[in-house]
């Protein structure tokens, strides 16, 4: 049983602020639920105005007093793109004073390579790249929210297992590691196995990200928690159409059968989130990476390899700002 219950467990969120992205299904619905539940007024980010619109009729539905009570706000976000991400994080800026909880949610699954016209991998820029400049862009904001009287800010970056599946030459010291296919040459770039290793080498990222950002925090003296995740194998809508996808129709039955649902898989984040242990604990937690329901866990080597956050951070910093300079990169 899991030793951390949303519904019991988060304290009272009122006057909190949180953002939540990729909140159209799945456990990014459930984390916004929690955590508008609780009393916070959350952001949820969708790819339209329309799902936003939609996401919320569906979340009145399951709690009414939620309806009117202004706890739902919504936030249209595109990842594939750095600067559709610049330009969510700005209009955020202008809405708001405070933001307390930033949980990147969001993902693009295992998918066929493609590049983006801004010139890298879909995957790893709606991934990493993406949130790298939307959370560094609000991190100003969430600098001056940690210093108000009772503050506790956290950023929760959602990884996963898949990361160990990285590839061991992984490396980030080029634009090109931004763009990587991720297989050997000859090989089927748009295979399984190319895919996987795509979405493994991006989750990578993710932990790298976090890691950093603590290493960055704590350096400048700011009491802001930075905790990446894997919130479980999760029997999510994107997680069936990724099966379905590579001809695993017949198994998804089986697989749904065996999986964590939506609300099991947001127990994580949540507990990353909000818990009082947590900022209780902080050098416990802070810059780590949690397994359900709320551990802390062991990333693969490569995650744990000396100096990697630092080069992943400097050339995403770099290639960020050349995007959002000339467009591409």
């Amino acid at each position: 049983m899991p030793r951390f219950n949303p519904v019991t467990d988060i304290p009272d969120l009122t006057g909190r602020v949180a953002l939540v992205t990729g909140t159209n299904s799945g456990i990014g619905f459930q984390t916004v639920l929690q955590l508008a539940n609780h009393g916070a007024k959350v952001y949820l980010t969708t790819r339209s105005e329309a799902k936003a619109l939609d996401t919320i009729r569906r979340l009145e539905e399951v709690n009414p007093a939620l309806k009117d009570s202004g706890r739902l706000q919504w936030l249209v976000l595109e990842l594939s793109l750095v600067t559709n991400a610049k330009a969510a994080a700005e209009e955020f800026l202008k809405r708001e004073s405070r933001l307390d909880i930033l949980i990147n949610n969001a993902a693009h699954l295992a998918s066929e390579f493609e590049l983006s016209k801004e010139g890298l991998s879909t995957v790893f820029a709606a991934d990493h790249v993406s949130p790298f400049v939307f959370t560094t862009t609000l991190l100003p904001l969430m600098e001056a929210t940690a210093k108000l009287p009772g503050a506790d800010v956290r950023i929760i970056t959602v990884a996963s297992s898949q990361h160990f599946k990285a590839l061991p030459t992984t490396k980030f010291d080029s634009i090109d590691d931004f763009r990587d296919k991720q297989c050997a040459p000859g090989a089927n770039v748009n295979g399984m196995n190319a895919k996987f290793a795509r979405y493994a080498h991006a989750k990578l990222a993710n932990i790298l990200f976090a890691k950093e950002l603590q290493k960055r925090l704590d350096a400048a003296g700011v009491p802001i928690l930075s905790i990446s995740l894997h919130p479980g194998n999760i029997a999510t809508e994107g997680a069936e159409r990724v099966i379905r996808s590579l001809g695993g129709g017949i198994f998804w039955p089986v697989l749904n059968w065996v999986l964590l649902t939506s609300a099991q898989g947001a127990i994580t984040q949540l507990f990353a989130a909000t818990s009082s242990e947590v900022r209780r604990e902080a050098d416990k937690y802070k810059g780590q990476y949690l397994v359900p329901y709320g551990s802390v866990g062991q990333p693969s080597d490569i995650a744990r390899r000396e100096g990697l956050p630092e080069d992943l951070w400097v050339l995403t910093d770099k290639v960020a700002a050349e995007i959002l300079e000339k467009g591409s990169i």
